[in-house]
This record gives C-alpha cells, sequence and structure tokens, in this order.
C-alpha cells in the first residue's frame, strides 16, 4: 500500500462509550460523565470518582477543538459543544477528512483513554475499559479498514491481563498497541514484570505507541501540585513521559531481550532526539555497565525506535539531518484543538530543505515501516 500516512490522530469517542460497552460487573464504575456532589458540577467519572480535571467542559472543548486555535481562539473560547457531534464517529465523514488533507490511511488513538489511564489504579477495571474501547474502535471503522487503523488501547498494570487483550485484538487485524507513557506502580518499563508484554507484542508483530497520557505523576509535577500550571504542563511537562518511558526501555535492556520489538513515542515532538542520542552516546561510554544495554544507542534508535514529529516543528529538518531518515514520521493529532491543520502542506515546508526522497520517507514509507501497514 503506498501514500502519505497520518500516523497519529484521534477519535473522539462518544461520551456514554464505556457505558455502553463495557461488560455488565463493570458499568457502575465505568467511565461516564456525572455530577459532582460535592461541587454540583458536571465531572467526568472513573470508579465512582471524579477524575481531576480543571473544567471538564474545557478539557472536552479542547479534544475536540481542531482549527479552533487557527481562526483566534483559546482554551477558554473554544467551542465546548462541538465534543457532543455524532459525526465525530462517522468514519466516512473522517475518510473525506484524509481525502482533503491528502492523507492515504491513518492511525487513530484514543482521547477519553488518555485521561482515565491515569486517574484509576484497578487493573481489572482498567483491562475491562481497553476491552470497552477496543471492541467499539474496531467495530466502527469495519467498512474502512484499509484506510483507517485503531490503535488498540492496552493497559500494562497487569501484565498478564495486557497480553491476554493483546492476543485478542490481534485477532481483529490490529497494528498499534496504544500504552500509556506514564509510570506504572514505580517499575520502568524495562522492568522484568513486564517482559512477557514486550514478548507478546514482538511474536504478535503488534508496535508499541508511547503516548503523552494526563496523571497526577508528571515529571515536574512538584513544581505545580494544584492545579495542573496550563501552559508549562502542556509544553514541558507532558511532554516529557514518552521520552522518559522510551529512555527506561533503552537502558533496562529491552531492546536487547525483544530485537524485533517496534516502539514508537507519539506526540512528543521530533527536536529532543538529538540532544537524547548524543547524551546517551556520551555517557555509555564510561557508564554503560551501569544499565543492561550491550550496544551504543544508536544501534537501537536504526533497529527498534521511531518518532513521530509534528509537522510544524522548525528543528524538524535537522534532526533528520543529524539522525538519519528512516526513523521519522508526521500526525496530525485531529482532532484535538492541538493539532495542525493542513499538516501535509506544512510538513512539506517546513521539511523542503531536506531531499525529496526523504521528504517523502517522512511522509509514508517510515510510518508505514513502524506500523506495518
Amino acid at each position: 500500500m503506498d501514500g502519505i500516512v497520518d500516523g497519529d490522530s484521534h477519535f473522539m469517542e462518544p461520551l456514554d462509550l464505556f457505558e455502553q460497552h463495557v461488560e455488565p460487573r463493570f458499568r457502575e464504575r465505568a467511565v461516564k460523565i456525572a455530577t459532582d456532589p460535592a461541587t454540583h458540577r458536571r465531572a467526568m467519572v472513573v470508579d465512582g470518582k471524579p477524575m481531576r480535571l480543571r473544567d471538564v467542559e474545557e478539557v472536552l472543548a479542547i479534544l475536540s477543538g481542531y482549527g479552533q486555535k487557527e481562526q483566534g481562539g483559546t482554551i477558554s473560547t473554544f467551542d465546548r459543544y462541538s465534543v457532543y457531534s455524532a459525526e465525530w464517529q462517522d468514519m466516512t465523514a473522517r475518510t473525506r477528512f484524509l481525502d482533503a488533507e491528502g492523507f492515504a490511511t491513518q492511525i487513530i488513538y484514543p482521547t477519553l483513554g488518555i485521561i482515565w489511564e491515569g486517574e484509576l489504579s484497578d487493573p481489572e477495571l482498567a483491562a475491562a475499559l481497553c476491552r470497552a474501547y477496543n471492541r467499539w474502535a474496531f467495530d466502527l471503522v469495519e467498512g474502512h479498514r484499509e484506510r483507517l487503523f485503531p490503535a488498540a488501547h492496552i493497559s500494562i498494570r497487569e501484565p498478564a491481563l495486557a497480553v491476554e487483550e493483546l492476543g485478542r485484538v490481534a485477532k481483529l487485524g490490529c497494528r498499534i498497541a496504544f500504552i500509556a507513557a506514564m509510570p506504572v506502580n514505580g517499575k520502568s518499563f524495562g522492568h522484568p514484570d513486564y517482559d512477557r508484554v514486550w514478548a507478546a507484542a514482538q511474536d504478535l508483530d503488534i508496535p508499541i505507541g508511547l503516548h503523552v497520557v494526563s496523571h497526577h505523576h508528571y515529571m515536574g509535577s512538584e513544581f505545580y501540585r494544584e492545579p495542573k500550571p496550563g501552559l508549562m504542563y502542556f509544553t514541558m511537562n507532558l511532554l516529557q513521559d514518552p521520552r522518559q518511558t522510551l529512555m527506561t526501555m533503552v537502558v533496562d535492556g529491552v531492546f536487547e531481550r525483544f530485537p524485533r520489538l517496534r516502539v514508537a513515542t507519539i506526540e512528543a515532538m521530533a527536536g529532543w532526539v538529538g540532544e537524547w542520542l548524543e547524551r546517551i552516546d556520551y555517557r555509555y561510554k564510561y557508564m554503560g555497565h551501569t544499565s543492561a544495554m550491550k550496544q551504543p544507542v544508536y544501534e537501537y534508535f536504526a533497529r527498534n525506535i521511531w518518532i513521530s514529529g509534528d509537522p510544524e516543528e522548525k528543528m524538524f529538518k535537522y534532526v533528520v539531518q543529524f539522525a538519519g531518515d528512516d526513523k521519522f514520521f508526521i500526525g496530525s493529532d485531529y482532532p484535538h484543538a492541538e493539532g495542525f491543520v493542513h499538516p501535509v502542506a506544512k510538513a512539506r515546508e517546513y521539511l523542503k530543505d531536506l531531499p525529496t526522497a526523504s521528504v517523502e520517507k517522512i511522509l509514508s514509507r517510515n510510518a508505514r515501516d513502524f506500523y506495518h501497514i
């Protein structure tokens, strides 16, 4: 299959998805919109507890506000009703978006999942919510399987349940597992407890997308405990998690133990990669014995790691010149407000100083190599 790939977009799920699709025994604890009895304001709830959202309506508006910042909107003025439109679940309408922007195919990550994943601790409930979402997502794209590829939501709180769900979604034709880039029970993603997850992903040929999520222990959280610090949170704190998570996999030997595992950072930009590679390589020369690495980081980068960059990154072309043109791709982040309108045209503009062959790899082949589509 040829054509340009949107390597990072999102569903905007119906807000009652989990109430409708989770197994009956979990229904009362599912993600839902309810009225907070303490504040009498609407809240997003999971396991009977309000999530720590500053303003649920504002958050939902951000999640469905694609293109509104380009029209001069801010998070305080985004349309708070757009999230309720049934058109978000119209996959024929979504393919019209692809056609208009020049995409042949699109990878679709969850939206509600990047909120609830960091709000609960019960592994069985998390696994049930993943199953509900995955059933819904794969059913929704049934008529468009040649163009739309849902990322299965996999929670790794209980590795045995994660392996079970990986096996189930593989039978549905899954091409990517979304795993929340956040600390889980104080363990590195290279901890032996998770080896069975990486082994299953490798054997099933399902790559891992380490995507940003909202959670309480984000890097820098001790600077701002309440409330989340707005610009600081979205600019610095949130983006560090996929990078840190990937780093734990490198230094703790995941790619030594699972040499065919493919992992990408999603929605964490590309400009950091040059510094990251240089820093690890420099330290590895005299500190490698403190890690489980057996090779310089460049070897793992060439074999196991991909990076989803933003179409508007001014640093993108320089990182590609430094690190090579094989491991980077782009995403629109549609339909989130922080997404990128006209992403293909913008990527071509920002990457125009690179050889044409390199630009085409970043727009198409690299994502296809990662996702195997």
